[in-house]
């Protein structure tokens, strides 16, 4: 069971921060329940439920990627460098540095699975995203993750799922 002084350490950090508030609901889910009801294998739980979510709402593209990450609260994702095997993204912004600030022990999982089978989906390889060491710079706020792909690993009988069409509200070509 979590500590009361963490979960009040939560709390405390979170809408301490001017712009913490709109994180507390996920925040409160993903720091202080789901670690007490998974246990130890929270960190891998949270990696399938990643892999699970991008089966569930496949991205077409990076931008797409970043738009949804944005939009659902987990903070800004840049497309840092792409090669044949390996994606480098950062993950940034508001969520990621209250993150940070409170040591989220589950190390940002559920967006590594999240990376990791939304690049399965478009290359239609077998992949795996590990989280790696930010530059010190930006380790307070940043987090960096390499996602390993396998061009000689295709997955057989593989039928790209047709991306979620993302809906920008910012966008008067929408409306």
């Amino acid at each position: 069971m979590k500590e009361p002084t963490i979960v009040k350490n939560l709390y405390q950090t979170v809408m301490g921060d001017a712009e913490g508030a709109a994180y507390l609901p996920q925040l409160i889910l993903r720091d202080a329940l789901l670690p007490e009801l998974l246990g130890d294998d929270h960190g891998a739980i949270n990696y399938w439920a990643g892999k699970s979510l991008a089966r569930r709402f496949p991205l077409g593209n990076p931008k797409d990627a970043s738009t949804f990450f944005e939009q659902a609260g987990f903070g800004t994702l840049t497309l840092l460098k792409q090669t044949d095997q390996v994606s480098e993204w950062q993950l940034s912004g508001e969520p990621v540095k209250l993150r940070k600030r409170l040591n989220a022990e589950e190390g940002f999982t559920l967006e590594a699975g999240f990376l990791a089978e939304m690049m399965a989906q478009q290359l239609g390889v077998a992949t795996e995203s590990e989280l790696t060491d930010a530059p010190r710079k930006l380790r307070d706020q940043a987090v960096i993750f390499n996602v390993y792909t396998d061009p000689s690993d295709i997955i057989p009988d593989y039928d790209a799922p047709e991306p979620l069409k993302l809906i920008h509200p910012e966008d008067p070509a929408q409306d």
